[in-house]
């Protein structure tokens, strides 16, 4: 049975996200959430991530980032290119949950880009899931779940940050690598 907190198993698609404060690395769910995971996988894979940064930081709540064109929570797109957007994909054995992946959106429909969040309290998150009731827009869509660098994820959550929830010392994605476990 499927656990999203289970370590990550053989044939599982993982990502390794490499940071200026160390590395992370998250199981994905392309065979549950498939377009939602597939985004990210190839977004890493075209190296959109290499530099962008975490430009949004609320400890107790979340690390943001994934914007490479603007770099400060208002550019990115998904990975058919530029104006590209991919919709919601809801899983009910996925939940935002500590460590769990993801996407930001706006309030439209159909407006998933590139930029993601990464849950840091170990509760008090479930209202981003998707309600029972109420259309897609009422929740964000999960992709996958840290097994690894909880430590890191502690550790940017805990930046300084200003008024804005900005970092004021830049917290960088180095690289996002996409393996199959082995």
């Amino acid at each position: 049975m499927f656990n999203q907190l289970d370590p990550a198993q053989s044939g599982e698609t993982i990502a390794i996200i490499k940071t200026n404060h160390g590395e992370m690395r998250a199981r994905l769910f392309p065979e549950i959430v498939d377009e939602a995971a597939q985004n990210f996988i190839e977004l890493a894979k075209q190296g959109k991530y290499d530099k962008a940064p975490f430009h949004r930081v609320i400890k107790g709540f979340m690390i943001q980032g994934g914007d490479f064109t603007n770099r400060n929570g208002t550019g990115g797109h998904a990975a058919g290119g530029p104006s590209s957007h991919i919709g919601d994909k809801y899983d009910s054995s996925l939940t935002h949950l500590r460590g769990a992946l993801s996407w930001a959106k706006t309030a439209m429909p159909n407006s998933i880009g590139s930029q993601f969040f990464i849950v840091h309290p170990e509760e008090g998150t479930h209202f981003l899931d998707h309600p029972t009731k109420g259309g897609p827009a009422d929740g964000y869509t999960v992709f996958g779940q840290l097994f690894d660098g909880f430590d890191v994820l502690d550790t940017i959550a805990t930046v300084k940050v200003d008024r804005g929830d900005r970092p004021l010392e830049d917290v960088i994605i180095e690289s996002i690598t996409i393996e199959t476990v082995a």
